[in-house]
């Protein structure tokens, strides 16, 4: 790919000036995420969830048998082709192959690659397997489904329900509710202990490197890092996040409060989405 594609590219993730943007692919050597992590050093980049907003063109798929619960993405070169029909049927056959086949490592999976390799031909462009899971929630719990409008985006999520619940049709919708939530706020983790120390280093690197071109004193900059983690956590963790019918209210508090009107406790185990 060329340099003028890849800033491109760059610019859309992170909504950078051009030379900002040709300047961090040429000191990064052309690695597209050291270049949005050096633009958000300098305060040039948009914020941290920009660069995972992007959908790659392509298709999501899922299905379900009552118990398991199956979803893959399905990628393409272009929206045109995502919308045909033979597209379509491949993206809902391969997320049937998963349903039928829980376990494998669906990435490295020889009839997948067959699948895709037979059909491929027929859409005149690079076509590639994404992604694919396969759920089963555990005794006590619900699970639930949500896909995007625009086929691309979508969630599965696990509710577990604690106690004698008075309506287990009432916490599915709550779970479907939450897997929509996740897909419209982009969550990236149930709780903040869920997050990656990884992640939460990197976090406090750009922050410090922010803060430190910005000229503010160390000391200071020791003070605000707690409160920059708990930001990033109140933007990226599930129950942290406000709901989106009530911006004063978080997703912790909403369950709190659907778990004393079900005389239950709800939970969220687990969400996976593309």
């Amino acid at each position: 790919m060329s340099l003028a594609e890849n800033i491109k590219i760059l610019r859309e993730k992170t909504g950078a000036g051009l030379m900002d943007c040709k300047k961090a692919l040429v000191e990064c050597k052309d690695d597209m995420e050291q270049a949005i992590v050096f633009l958000r050093k300098k305060g040039l980049a948009d914020m941290a969830k920009r660069s995972d907003r992007e959908t790659k063109e392509g298709r999501v798929s899922v299905k379900t048998d009552g118990k398991n619960y199956a979803m893959i993405y399905l990628g393409c070169e272009t929206d045109f082709v995502a919308k045909t029909d033979a597209f379509i049927k491949l993206a809902d056959e391969l997320a049937q192959y998963v349903l039928e086949h829980p376990g494998l490592d669906y990435s490295a999976d020889e009839n997948i690659k067959a699948m895709i390799v037979e059909q491929a031909p027929k859409f005149g462009e690079n076509t590639t397997f994404k992604g694919g899971y396969n759920w089963t929630p555990a005794e006590g719990s619900v699970m639930a489904y949500y896909v995007h409008s625009d086929n691309k985006k979508a969630s599965i999520l696990e509710l577990a329900v604690i106690g004698d619940c008075k309506d287990m049709e009432k916490a599915k919708e709550i779970a479907r509710g939450l897997a929509m939530h996740t897909v419209g706020m982009q969550s990236g983790w149930v709780d903040a202990k869920d997050i990656p120390q990884a992640v939460i280093d990197r976090e406090l690197d750009i922050y410090k490197t922010q803060a430190i071109n910005e000229g503010k004193p160390a000391a200071a900059i020791e003070k605000m890092l707690p409160g920059k983690v708990k930001k990033f956590a109140k933007e990226n963790c599930l129950l942290e996040q406000p709901t989106i019918k009530d911006n004063k209210k978080t997703v912790a508090d909403y369950l709190a409060e659907e778990s004393k009107n079900l005389g239950c406790e709800l939970k969220v185990v687990r969400f996976v989405r593309f």
